[in-house]
């Protein structure tokens, strides 16, 4: 059976990607492995208009929030024993997933296959499916 020492687990708040929390913590668990929370604030959806005022302080307010939504998930963790982590980062979802996996070593990442306005499928989401094409580490799709 292959150790997992490391899991990442991405989230957007989806219904989908909560499953894969609940996934992510599970596989944690039974590894007994770090498990490390992403929220990416998607640079297509935000933009990346220079700092302006009232946009970055847009922005600063979205990261704290998240941020906190993320310590609520690393909490879970915590309650099971597990050491965890919180990331937010501004960018390309799949680009800073993927990168996150990489600086952190990650053993595993687990992400729902769908997310934020996403229609339930038999197909994969595209953030899902460029981790998949993009990393060389092992994805695990809820």
């Amino acid at each position: 059976m292959t150790q997992y020492d490391v899991v990442l687990v991405p989230t957007d708040w989806s219904p989908p990607a909560e499953r894969g929390v609940d996934h992510g913590l599970e596989l944690a668990a039974n590894n007994a492995a770090d498990v490390h929370f992403v929220y990416v604030l998607d640079r297509t959806r935000y933009g990346d208009t220079p700092a302006i005022s009232s946009y970055e302080l847009a922005l600063e307010e979205a990261e704290d929030q998240a941020i906190e939504r993320l310590e609520e998930l690393a909490d879970r963790a915590r309650d099971r024993g597990l050491t965890a982590d919180v990331h937010c980062r501004r960018g390309t979802p799949h680009e800073e997933i993927v990168g996150l996996a990489e600086t952190i070593d990650a053993d595993l990442v687990v992400m729902g296959k769908h997310g934020e306005g996403q229609a339930e499928t038999p197909h994969i989401g595209s953030v899902a499916d460029r981790v998949l094409r993009t990393t060389e580490r092992p994805v695990f799709t809820v």
